[in-house]
């Protein structure tokens, strides 16, 4: 039946309707094609000819576009082929179907017609049926069948080995017996074979079918093994069908044939190097496409019999005028004996030795027609060199050589030469030319050279001789290369027609180092026979433009880049270079054991003198230029400098080789004298120099060295170098930057240092050889070098002081520094311009050395003080001060500042005395302070704890704060008068020598009051004199200048201010009015008169004590005690009263006996300055640690000095009555005792607070709490006193610290009561906690977010408390040099609940930035956790919270 739609799969292939094709596939075909016929054509057209190539070039276009025109319509009817292809499967369909109708038909009748016909059964086969059902096996099938189908058993293994080596033996027996060619003598026999192997020709395998002599060889296989390594790729070069055909052929030379085996040669050598030529060929065609071009043509090309190459087809091109030489290369098969290679011919015939090197026969292992035409060309271009070689030799001096890769030829044009400088002469091997090059540069002359030789080689000589004194020239730029100049081959010249330098030929230009305008001038010339010649000619030119404007006088000249030629110097090279001790004939005549040596090396055969001995430098390098050139550069400069030292007036011996010839100098003769300095000291300094010679140092960078060397210095140094005989002194000045007329101009100013130095240093010697002046003993001289003067002072001379004279300001410099182990830096630094300015009014170092030596040690404890920048030491917050501020006034006078308030005037005088006084007083009204000053309460009393034994001389007793801080008493006028008529010593007479001999101060220490110019006349002008003068006798504070005083030494009488006890009045029994209210009220006060009053004298002082340690007892004077004291200060303030006048006084006072007047705290008496010794003034200033015997042991006090302990406690108590007036908290209280505080808490209402300075030392500030009521443990009070003495009352004493201790304790009790269990663990702390704590009183600036509250009370009560502390881990073993933790930690307390926990600063405020750290927020947590289990109310939760905090905080590491 036929098959159903759908169940049948169509075939794949053609069917009925046509057979189908992918388009991709079609496209492929099309493509592929087009690309095949594409490389057929680029391989069969560069064998023919140019029309042929055209015809095939448009046959190939025309078929490829009608076959591309035809896929394009084809792929245009694709886009509607989808019905077609439906109509056309529904065709195919029902073709099929009608063919297996027509098919089963026909079998059917096949079969009834045919086949059934004759069919018939057999009979069945009952015996065998029963072999194989019983016995499995079917033994009766035919033997016909069996042998048909059932292959025979194979032979053993044993009976192979056997068969192969009878056959072995037999083709072994052959080979014997017939003749075989020599070159298949290589044969090898196994398997029943027999392999013959030709190198690089073929490979045949042979065999015999039986031992029968007469039968034939039998053929097995063929392999060619002719290969082509360039092109082949490593393919087979022949196909298997010519494998085939040799194969045939082959065999049916080896049937019936007496020698078998050579006609097997013959076919297979033929073959073999027929294939050798097409090989060689066809590289051939591929180079002649691909690199050589038309240099190398095919001449002739025979399949199996030859290949002829010509090759340099250029040089025939080119030479197509003269007789020309046609090179070619012949491979051939071999005429007389064809078994032998291919065989090489050339033409022009070769030699047989360079035919040798090339290769008379092809080499067959490596088929290489390049190499064969490399190898051909390199003995090509032998040969030709060779022949030039032996044409260029007489042009030159040396000998030329051939070697390199390519082989050229070396000429060395300049002798000696080195390898850069050869003339490379090579063969072109493409095409066969000369080929000229200098590896140096490239040179004009050397592609002349070039043209010369490939054409008819006239003028090669003079080309030489050119290049010859190009590359000479060459040499000299190369010389110069090392040197910092410049050179060129022509300058802009526009003056050189008619100019000598028109003359010069082949000439350099070389530009003279550090010389604007001048060159040196190299001409080469020939010099016979083959060598060159070096001048030297030195140019001096002057800039200007192209028009030869050469000044600037014109608005536009342009630029000056042109020369106008000057002198033309000819420089002789010999005299030049060569000294004046140089010998003219430098060969010496050989002695007679060098001529035998030299006859030695001859015998040996040895050269007579090897190239490293004859030539030491580079060829390169011209030496006669760099010697000529430096001689230039060297000298040029000391011209310049002699012409420039003319013309300022200084006379030189020109220039002159320095000593043995190291260098050149210049002499200077004389120096004039420098303006400012007197000819006397200018005659001094000429005769002390000896000599003074300028020369050139350095190598890179040189540099003018001037030389002034001195006779002995007129002081004795410490530096050994400066004790001799002389003393050099040298000054250096940059050549490379420098003008010439700025190094005249130093050298004339450091002549003026050394001359204005010189004057003032002579008239020091003078003094301090002088062992009357005691000055060695002052100062040790480290350094005097002419220029700079070394000072060393100071106990240990550990301060040092250098002194110049600087030209530009025309003023002396001194420089202040150490050496040497210095505790501290220089004491004067800080004094630095008034010391200045002392030296230079002065001129006398020696008065400067006594002023150093003097104030050395007052200035080094003033140095002691503590200069920081202190936020907050005021009343305002924010504002920056330092603690203390030096402001030096002279160099003897100095102001201490402390905190912008209070001020301390500091005078330096002789004797190692310092006077001090309050500088808040006006010199001349002590009423009012000076303005931005504040005075100073009880100075006087402090200053006198100070005052030792240096200034009271060696009395035993002290002088009472009662007569410091008084004014004296006046006495009666009889004694009075007595005392100071009987004076009989003059004041000059007590001097001492060592003191400083300072000009009296306009304004007497002893009083501010005195005006500053004082004179008799003006009591004769109507000024009324003081009522004091009628009955005492001694002039009063306002007319002190009268007297005996500094500023008037024609009067001697005491000063009212003396700084030694003065008699008081109640020892003489006078009772005088106090002199006060004249100074503090402005109506007392008389202009140009005494500030006493004219009435009242007998009034006694009704004073009272303002001060602790005000005097406000009455006693004796202490002047009955020290009848002899003497003023220690100037000799005018030394008082007359002898011992018999004092007795006398005391007398009086015995006789009158009134009773002692109560003298009252005066104001003024720190005006009155108070001698201090330096080692007094150095323990007020010197830091130390105060006691502290009132605290606990576990608390230390800083190292503040007296005098800032002094100041803060005077700062502090002025602040504490304005806190207790701003605080309505605080009750002021009425004290009867002076300098005492008292006020009270209106929360704590049984205690009072008592604040007092300690009256011994005035250097702290102590509170007493008194309980009126015996409600508080005196314990909890003595805590709270400590805690005011050590945080309060303590540096850095700043007033925020009062103000927050005073809202401490305005604090209801129980409060109270916590915080001073928190002073307890402050000042005792606990061993066992884990944490220490400090109370803040101020807020410190740990972080940027309190910037702004920084300084300020850390101590806020509102409706809620702030209260701050720093906690600091303790008990921790930790490495040294780590720091323990600590963390600020503000808190607020609410009264209202009893809560606390941290404060957090307000984020939205600008200036509050903070963010919390993790060390925070844990104690933040750990607050809130105390928080919520503390529910005490009838507890204060503050000190609970804390000591939580101190015993269980854990911080985050």
């Amino acid at each position: 039946m036929p098959p159903i739609d759908g169940q049948l799969a169509i075939p794949a292939g053609p069917q009925g309707g046509g057979g189908t094709i992918p388009l991709s596939t079609l496209i492929d075909y099309i493509v592929q094609r087009t690309y095949h016929e594409l490389m057929v054509l680029s391989e069969l057209l560069p064998r023919k000819t140019d029309m042929e190539r055209k015809i095939e070039i448009v046959q190939f276009a025309s078929r490829t576009r009608q076959l591309f025109i035809r896929l394009l319509a084809l792929v245009k009817w694709t886009t509607n082929a989808s019905k077609v292809d439906k109509c056309a499967d529904i065709c195919n369909f029902l073709e099929r179907q009608s063919l297996f109708f027509v098919d089963t038909a026909d079998m059917l009748a096949k079969m009834a017609r045919e086949t059934l016909v004759n069919a018939r059964l057999p009979n069945f086969s009952i015996p065998c049926a029963i072999d194989v059902l019983t016995l499995g096996t079917y033994p009766r099938l035919p033997t016909c069948i069996r042998d048909k189908i059932v292959p025979q058993d194979p032979i053993t293994y044993s009976e192979k080995r056997q068969t192969l080596h009878r056959l072995n033996q037999v083709i072994q027996y052959r080979l014997v017996s017939t003749d075989l060619p020599p070159q298949m003598r290589k044969l090898r026999i196994e398997n029943g074979r027999v392999k013959f192997h030709v190198d690089h020709e073929f490979e045949v395998t042979l065999t015999l079918m039986g031992d029968n002599p007469s039968i034939p060889w039998r053929l097995l296989d063929i392999e060619i093994l002719v290969e082509d390594h360039e092109t082949g790729d490593g393919k087979s070069l022949v196909h298997s069908l010519q494998i085939n055909y040799m194969h045939q052929l082959v065999q049916s030379r080896l049937l019936d044939n007496d020698k078998p085996l050579h006609d097997l040669y013959r076919v297979l050598h033929s073959f073999c190097q027929s294939l050798q030529l097409e090989v060689l060929f066809s590289q051939i065609q591929r180079l002649l496409r691909d690199r050589l071009g038309d240099s190398v043509r095919v001449e002739d090309y025979a399949v199996g019999k030859n290949l002829i190459v010509s090759y340099w087809r250029d040089q025939i091109k080119k030479d197509k005028t003269q007789d020309y030489t046609v090179y070619k290369l012949s491979v051939h098969v071999s005429d007389q004996d064809g078994a032998k290679p291919l065989q090489i011919t050339h033409t022009p015939p070769m030699l047989p030795l360079e035919s040798r090197k090339v290769g008379l026969a092809i080499r067959s292992d490596h088929l290489s027609i390049e190499r064969l035409l490399m190898q051909t060309i390199e003995v090509r271009t032998h040969l030709k060199l060779k022949e030039l070689e032996r044409e260029i030799q007489r042009f030159i001096e040396g000998k030329c050589v051939t070697y390199d890769l390519p082989v050229a030829l070396h000429i060395p044009v300049l002798f000696p030469c080195m390898k850069s400088e050869h003339l490379r002469i090579t063969v072109d091997a493409q095409k066969g030319m000369w080929l000229v090059s200098l590896p140096s540069q490239d040179l004009p002359v050397v592609q002349e050279i070039e043209d010369c030789l490939n054409g008819e080689k006239k003028g090669f000589g003079n080309l030489l001789i050119k290049l010859r004194l190009q590359l000479a020239l060459f040499r000299c730029e190369r010389s110069i290369t090392s040197i910092s100049t410049s050179c060129s081959r022509q300058l802009p010249i526009i003056n050189i027609h008619g100019h000598p330098l028109e003359s010069v030929q082949h000439k350099l230009f070389i530009k003279i180092p550090k010389q604007m305008n001048h060159f040196l001038i190299v001409e080469v010339s020939e010099k016979p026979p083959k060598s060159v010649e070096y001048k030297y000619y030195l140019l001096e030119t002057i800039s200007c433009t192209g028009e030869g404007v050469e000044d600037d006088i014109g608005e536009d000249i342009g630029v000056k880049s042109f020369f106008k030629a000057g002198r033309l110097l000819p420089l002789d090279s010999f005299s030049v270079t060569h000294g004046p001790s140089t010998k003219l004939f430098e060969s010496e005549e050989e002695s007679e054991m060098d001529e035998l040596r030299k006859k030695r090396k001859l015998l040996l055969g040895e050269p007579s003198e090897t190239e490293s001995k004859m030539y030491k430098v580079s060829p390169y390098f011209v030496p006669e230029l760099a010697y000529i050139l430096a001689n230039c550069e060297e000298k040029l400069p000391f011209v310049t400098l002699g012409r420039e030292l003319s013309k300022n007036g200084v006379s030189s011996t020109g220039v002159q080789v320095d000593g043995d010839g190291s260098c050149f100098s210049l002499g200077i003769l004389n120096l004039p004298s420098p303006e400012g300095c007197s000819e006397e000291d200018c005659e001094h300094v000429r005769k002390a120099l000896l000599s003074c010679t300028i020369r050139v140092l350095g190598k890179s960078a040189k540099v003018w060295q001037a030389e002034f060397v001195f006779q002995r210095s007129p002081l004795h140094t410490k530096h050994k170098r400066e004790n001799g005989r002389s003393q050099r002194v040298v000054y250096s000045f940059d050549m490379s930057t420098e003008s010439i007329h700025k190094i005249v101009s130093d050298l004339l100013e450091e002549w003026a240092a050394m001359t204005h130095l010189y004057g003032t240093v002579k008239d020091f010697a003078d003094i301090h050889r002088d062992s009357r002046c005691g000055m060695q003993n002052r100062v040790d001289i480290l350094s005097f070098n002419y220029r700079r003067l070394s000072l060393a002072y100071g106990p240990t001379r550990s301060s040092i002081a250098n002194i110049q004279w600087k030209v530009d300001t025309d003023k002396f410099q001194i420089r202040l520094g150490t050496v040497g182990k210095s505790s501290t830096s220089n004491p004067h630094v800080q004094m630095h311009s008034q010391l200045l300015d002392y030296l230079n009014h002065t001129k006398s170092i020696a008065d400067l050395a006594q002023i150093l030596d003097e104030t050395w040690a007052p200035m080094t404890s003033i140095n002691k003080l503590s200069t920081a920048v202190m936020q907050g030491g005021g009343t305002v917050t924010l504002q920056q001060m330092l603690n203390f501020t030096v402001i030096p006034q002279s160099v003897t006078h100095v102001r201490i500042v402390f905190r912008n308030v209070n001020c301390l005037d500091v005078h330096f005088r002789g004797g190692n005395i310092v006077s001090v006084r309050d500088g808040a007083y006006s010199l001349f009204d002590t009423i009012k302070a000076m303005e931005g000053f504040t005075t100073t309460p009880a100075l006087k009393a402090f200053l006198n704890i100070f005052v030792d034994d240096a200034v009271t001389f060696g009395h035993t007793r002290r002088r009472s704060t009662t007569e410091d801080d008084n004014p004296p008493s006046p006495v009666d006028n009889l004694d009075i008068f007595t005392l100071s008529q009987s004076s009989g010593s003059s004041p000059t007479s007590r001097r001492q020598d060592g003191g400083l001999r300072f000009h009296s101060p306009m304004t007497p220490p002893s009083n501010p009051n005195t005006p500053a110019s004082p004179s008799t006349s003006r009591i004769s002008a109507g000024v009324a004199p003081s009522p004091s003068t009628a009955f005492i006798g001694t002039p009063s504070p306002g007319n002190l200048l009268v007297g005996e005083s500094p500023g008037n030494p024609t009067l001697h009488v005491p000063s009212p201010g003396s700084f030694v006890p003065a008699p008081s009045p109640q020892s003489l029994g006078i009772h005088m009015p106090s002199p006060a209210a004249s100074f503090i009220s402005p109506q007392g006060m008389v202009e140009g008169g005494s500030p006493f009053t004219g009435s009242n004298l007998a009034m006694p002082s009704p004073g009272t004590r303002n001060w602790p340690g005000s005097p406000s007892m009455q006693g004796p004077s202490p002047a009955s005690r020290h009848p002899n004291a003497a003023s220690p200060g100037y000799p005018g303030l030394h008082s007359p009263q002898t011992v018999g006048q004092m007795k006398e006084a005391e007398h009086k006072a015995a006789v009158m006996n009134h009773p002692a007047r109560i003298l009252p705290n005066r104001s003024w008496a720190a005006s009155i300055p108070t001698l201090l010794s330096h080692n007094g003034f150095d323990q007020l200033l010197t830091p130390d640690q105060p006691s502290t015997q009132h605290l606990s042991p576990a608390v230390g006090a800083p190292h503040t000095s007296p005098l800032e302990r002094f100041l803060g406690c005077v700062h502090l108590r002025k602040h504490i009555p304005r806190v207790l007036q701003k605080d309505d908290g605080l009750i002021n209280l009425q004290s009867n005792e002076q300098g005492v505080i008292l006020f009270a808490v209106e929360k704590l209402g049984g205690l009072q607070f008592r604040i007092s300075v300690n009256p011994q030392t005035l250097q702290s500030l102590h509170l007493k709490v008194i309980d009126t009521m015996d409600q508080w443990n005196p314990d909890d009070l003595q805590i709270l006193e400590q805690f005011f003495d050590y945080k309060v009352a303590a540096a850095p004493y700043r007033v925020n610290t009062v103000t927050a201790f005073t809202r401490l304790i305005n604090f209801r009790q129980r409060i109270l009561k916590d915080f001073i269990q928190i002073m307890r663990l402050e000042l005792m702390p606990d061993r066992s906690m884990k944490w220490s704590i400090q109370w803040c009183l101020t807020f410190p600036l740990v972080n940027s977010y309190l910037a702004s509250y920084s300084g300020s009370p850390a101590v806020v009560s509102k409706n809620q408390i702030v209260i701050a502390f720093q906690l600091t881990r303790i008990g921790l073993q930790l490495p040294k040099g780590t720091e323990p933790q600590s963390i600020f930690t503000p808190l607020k307390y609410d009264p209202a609940n009893n809560s606390i926990q941290l404060l957090l600063f307000d984020s939205t405020k600008p200036n509050a930035t903070h963010k919390q750290t993790p060390a925070q927020a844990e104690v933040a947590v750990r607050l809130k956790r105390f928080t919520e289990f503390h529910q005490n109310p009838n507890e204060c939760s503050i000190f609970p919270a804390v000591r939580e905090l101190m015993a269980n905080l854990v911080l985050p590491v």
